[in-house]
């Protein structure tokens, strides 16, 4: 069982894969079409080797924004969410409980606050600023200023996003023109609504990662640092199962929508094959069935929040596991699951930070300095591959050979508003040092609902541990003078017992209350360890 269970958290939070860099090709006639059309782009690109360029534009795509689950009812919630794909700032809300989510651009039309930072009222948008309110098409239906008589301006409407709800994610739509193709599936009988497969286990988690788009899809495309960098961390592995492996790339597969390739041990006999695809915008697919009957499917959605910022929409699923693991892995909460995994996500952001300052001090491209291996990066090196032939038609890139010159203008011209970067916007102050919190359990009604019962049960127990000690001081001096022998047992047996139980008790509440704030601390671990 001992087994099972270490393929079940290995398998539940963030297995992943890795990348072969294909031959350079010759720019064809076509390729040189896509060059002149990109050509402000690539121009702020360092020069690249030549090779042919994919046609791409990144915003006829759709992007995953959110889960379905993370945009609350308008009886529950009159909050309206925030999103960003490639700066470009966009606000969802619900006009109806479980009913479709309207997005649009988070801009009101009035003076250009942020209609994220307003509320939903009787099913409309409103920004908190004036007041005005838009209808679920974006039409403006009140402004408490306008004259008695006047008309409402035709301007006075919003940018409307299509988006639609496709295997229990947010989808919306970036090109101006409508949309030309439907949302990308994992076409593994996920429902459209929930996101759940029936027979298996799904787990879900949202967490904002503090650097470029391209290095979370290199990290979640990679499974050779999983043993060391998450050595006995659960969900994570132990170093002593670092191995090469056996990559394979379908280089027919190669084009501006991905590539497709597979993975195993190559050191474990009978190994199993993980089947591995990369899908435009940034979505990493894995599906098989790595022991047995075991059916192992994951979904890892890498979106673009801003320069230097952002998002992963994380889904693994599987089925076929014993009927006592299955028990298990359904009795631990939804928010105890959700800060597994963003644990797991931090121990990388320390290194993955460093590896985007390095380039940037240097101003090196990552051929320069990247000495990748047959038997690790074989993935990395294909994705960063794809980024050299697809950037031209991103607003910003790296990869392998060339990058945009704006990659590392983190915060140069260009803020998410205060409700999806609190951390780090100005209107949060100075002091402000961004935790779990701002990363994960703000977004999440599961892990913000848990939060805040832990929050009331240790405010409860701290009532309580003062109101006991309060209590046994009063009766005190009355216990020995007193014939009462009822006073006496309630004081020596009820009371006195009670104060180190409550006191305990708010120690403990508050320790649990500090895992959904923590920070990047992977140095404390390291101080608590030898190293010999």
């Amino acid at each position: 069982m001992a087994a099972w269970l270490t393929v079940v958290s290995a398998l539940f939070t963030l297995s992943t894969v890795h990348s072969f860099v294909p031959s350079h090709k010759k720019l064809s006639a076509t390729a040189c079409s896509h060059w002149f059309r990109f050509s402000r782009s690539f121009l702020h690109s360092k020069q690249a080797p030549e090779q042919e360029l994919l046609d791409y534009d990144w915003k006829t795509q759709w992007y995953a924004l959110t889960f379905n689950s993370y945009i609350p009812n308008p009886s529950e919630s009159a909050e309206a969410v925030p999103a960003a794909v490639f700066g470009h700032p966009l606000v969802l809300w619900r006009s109806e409980d479980d009913g479709e989510v309207h997005c649009a651009d988070d801009v009101c039309p009035h003076r250009s606050a942020a209609l994220s930072e307003g509320r939903l009222r009787d099913g409309n948008l409103e920004c908190l600023y004036h007041g005005w309110e838009f209808e679920s098409k974006g039409q403006c239906v009140r402004i408490p200023q306008l004259e008695k008589g006047a008309e409402i301006p035709k301007r006075a409407c919003l940018k409307m996003r299509p988006c639609v709800i496709v295997e229990g994610l947010v989808w919306a739509w970036m090109g101006d023109e409508a949309p030309t193709t439907e949302p990308p599936r994992q076409n593994d009988g996920l429902d459209d609504w929930t996101g759940e497969k029936k027979g298996c286990f799904v787990n879900d988690v949202q967490i904002d990662l503090p650097y470029d788009h391209s290095y979370l899809a290199e990290n979640l495309i990679d499974p050779a640092h999983v043993a060391i960098s998450h050595d006995r961390t659960q969900g994570g592995d132990v170093r002593e199962n670092a191995q090469p492996y056996e990559m394979i790339m379908d280089h027919d597969s190669i084009s501006s929508q991905g590539f497709t390739g597979k993975f195993r041990y190559a050191d474990k006999e009978n190994a199993t094959w993980i089947n591995l695809k990369f899908e435009a915008p940034g979505i990493i697919r894995q599906t098989g069935n790595p022991r047995g009957k075991i059916q192992f499917g994951a979904a890892l959605h890498c979106m673009p929040l801003a320069l230097g910022r952002s998002r992963l929409l994380f889904r693994a699923y599987f089925g076929g596991l014993p009927w006592l693991a299955t028990r298990i892995i359904a009795s631990r909460p939804t928010w105890q699951r959700n800060l597994n995994s963003c644990k797991i996500l931090e121990q990388d952001v320390g290194l993955i930070t460093t590896q985007e300052d390095h380039f940037s001090r240097t101003n090196h491209t990552l051929k320069d300095d990247f000495l990748l291996l047959k038997s690790s990066d074989v993935f990395v090196g294909a994705y960063r591959n794809w980024m050299d032939r697809v950037g031209q038609g991103m607003p910003w890139f790296q990869g392998l050979a060339t990058q945009s010159r704006n990659v590392n203008n983190h915060l140069s011209g260009f803020q998410l508003p205060p409700s999806l970067d609190p951390a780090n916007h100005r209107s949060s102050g100075q002091d402000v040092v961004e935790t779990r919190y701002h990363r994960h359990v703000m977004h999440c009604p599961a892990t913000r609902k848990a939060l805040a019962n832990v929050q009331l049960l240790k405010k409860v127990c701290f009532i309580c541990s003062v109101a006991v000690i309060t209590a046994t001081a009063g009766l005190a001096p009355t216990i020995s003078s007193s014939s009462n022998i009822l006073v006496k047992r309630l004081v020596s047996f009820g009371l006195v017992p009670a104060i180190p139980v409550f006191c305990i008790a708010t120690a403990l509440l508050r320790k649990l209350e500090s895992h959904f704030f923590v920070s990047f601390k992977r140095k404390d671990q390291l101080r608590r360890e030898k190293g010999v």
